[in-house]
């Protein structure tokens, strides 16, 4: 039984023997990657609706509570949420175009992680990129074609998408407004790693801090939630050489069981400031709401159910 007990101790140990400095700067960094992303999509929606007062607030707690939904459920359905929430604050606005705008967010994030990757991999810090199934394929190949379908056969969806991303036809104020706030946001993600490195005793370095980031992101494409479990394999990997298997791997758990605690903290701020309570009963109200106003209510049940029917 000592035995047995002695890994659960030493991990406990660990946790105890944390700084909490270092801990409270990992906070603040948390939370200034959910402001820098959330000013990068006002400025899209800006530019998508230019006559709309569009309020950070509103931005900043509706992408708070999709971040905290994205650690609980598989396939980022927080994603969804972040769209749902700032559609019913933006009046005028339309679910396909918010949505579109989302995307835009999501496909720069995209790109830099792939880049990141690519060069871990390519110098030998990252295990062998995984090659696709042919299941894989196939669901990519229908979602995309499902999608086609549904803007070939909607010129009004087409329309609201092309409202959503206005900001592409002004590339000056995209890389102005956009692209400086989303770099910020992969900086303090790596000045979060950074932080809880030094807050767990472990070797930090930017180098370092950087890889844990690169497993953190890699991991989120695991259709598991918060990519747990595919995190810890690939952070024990990315430090290997930094500390014994089991020290990083109380790391790897702290961080993430951390993070997703800030993460539904702040997510649940976010939630009472779009419905003034958290209760249950009020958000489904609001929701409910929400969706008999929308629109374009039928164009917007018509694009998730495909796109859902697939991945999930």
């Amino acid at each position: 039984m000592q035995s047995l007990l002695h890994p659960l101790n030493s991990t406990l140990d660990r946790f105890l023997a944390l700084d909490a400095r270092w801990l409270a700067v990992a906070a603040i960094f948390q939370v200034a990657i959910l402001v820098f992303r959330s000013s990068a999509w006002r400025a899209v929606l800006r530019q998508a609706y230019p006559h709309t007062r569009i309020s950070l607030k509103d931005v900043v707690a509706s992408y708070a509570a999709g971040v905290a939904l994205n650690d609980y459920t598989p396939a980022r359905a927080g994603e969804v949420l972040k769209v749902a929430l700032l559609r019913m604050r933006l009046s005028g606005s339309s679910l396909p175009a918010v949505a579109a705008s989302s995307s835009l967010i999501l496909a720069f994030d995209l790109v830099v992680g792939v880049a990141l990757t690519v060069a871990a991999w390519a110098f030998g810090v990252m295990p062998a990129l995984p090659q696709l199934s042919l299941t894989t394929g196939l669901v990519a190949l229908s979602i995309i074609a499902s999608g086609v379908a549904v803007l070939a056969a909607s010129p009004r969806l087409r329309a609201r998408i092309r409202e959503g991303g206005a900001i592409l036809a002004h590339p000056g104020t995209y890389m102005r407004r956009v692209v400086p706030a989303q770099l910020g946001a992969w900086v303090c993600r790596i000045g979060v790693a950074f932080a809880l490195l030094a807050a767990f005793g472990l070797p930090a370095t930017f180098m370092l801090a950087g890889l844990v980031v690169i497993a953190t992101s890699v991991s989120s494409l695991v259709p598991t939630p918060g990519g747990a479990g595919a995190q810890q394999v690939l952070v024990v990997y990315v430090l290997q050489h930094t500390a014994a298997a089991s020290v990083v791997l109380s790391f790897s758990i702290g961080m993430q069981v951390g993070l997703t605690a800030m993460n539904t903290l702040v997510g649940i701020a976010g939630l009472i400031v779009v419905f003034g309570s958290f209760r249950p009963a009020v958000i489904r109200a609001g929701l409910r709401a929400a969706r008999e106003k929308e629109d374009d209510s039928r164009l917007s049940v018509e694009l998730f159910s495909q796109v859902h029917r697939h991945a999930g």
